[in-house]
């Protein structure tokens, strides 16, 4: 019974932690799609240097978005923690916590290395199809696993692919495995740093209540005499 417990606490995490990489994942698609159109004339491929700035671009406009996401994650997960502490030291009952939503600082790596998982799929299915990719000998099977990778994985693999087949240059691809870190290092990296910024912003609008209730304490209590003729002290002048 304890065994079957941790496998569901340890699945419901797992499945909070793919939802939160849900959006980066389709940004990554998205990526991938405009890389094959932006990049192919027709069915022609044709070497250019602007499809060098092409790919950087897009590769780092979906890393800088899967920051953000993460940030924003961090920070949520942080606020879902100071829930769950308070629900277990005051005996609150708080419906919207979800203990699998808390922050923890490793938990924004995992949540990366989802992502990590389509480059390095695909680094390793090109690799050891490098000669039929690269000649055009490929199946229909392997067509279809290549457009995959396209689609997911384009801002890894379309670069050294076009080197590649247009002979400019040639390209392991099992290199591309190594674009796998930058998801992982980008999610946890921007994950710790955005709970630690809502923690930071957090505090300091508590001081600054804080100290707005010091000022409010310490002015000075006025009298309401009634307004009658006579019971109002007199100035000094």
């Amino acid at each position: 019974m304890e065994l079957k417990n941790q496998l569901k606490k340890i699945g419901r995490w797992a499945w909070e932690m793919f939802k939160d990489c849900i959006p980066s994942m389709f940004v990554y698609f998205c990526v991938g799609t405009i890389l094959i159109l932006f990049t192919m004339e027709g069915e022609e491929i044709v070497w250019k240097d602007s499809k060098i700035v092409w790919v950087t671009g897009c590769a780092l406009a979906a890393m800088a978005y899967n920051g953000l996401m993460m940030h924003l994650c961090g920070g949520n997960h942080y606020e879902m923690l100071v829930s769950g502490n308070v629900k277990r030291g005051g005996g609150y009952k708080i419906s919207a916590h979800k203990e699998a939503k808390e922050f923890r600082m490793w938990k924004g790596f995992v949540i990366g290395a989802y992502l990590a998982l389509f480059p390095l799929i695909t680094g390793l299915v090109f690799g050891f199809n490098q000669t039929a990719i690269d000649t055009g000998t490929t199946g229909d099977s392997l067509n279809m696993g290549i457009l995959t990778g396209f689609l997911f994985s384009g801002w890894s693999i379309l670069l050294p692919y076009y080197l590649n087949v247009t002979g400019t240059a040639s390209v392991n691809y099992f290199v591309t495995c190594a674009c796998a870190v930058f998801p992982v290092i980008v999610s946890g990296l921007c994950y710790i740093w955005g709970a630690y910024a809502r923690r930071n912003k957090t505090i300091k609008e508590q001081e600054l209540k804080d100290r707005e209730l010091q000022a409010e304490a310490q002015k000075e209590k006025k009298i309401n005499y009634g307004g009658l003729p006579g019971t109002k002290p007199n100035k000094r002048k």
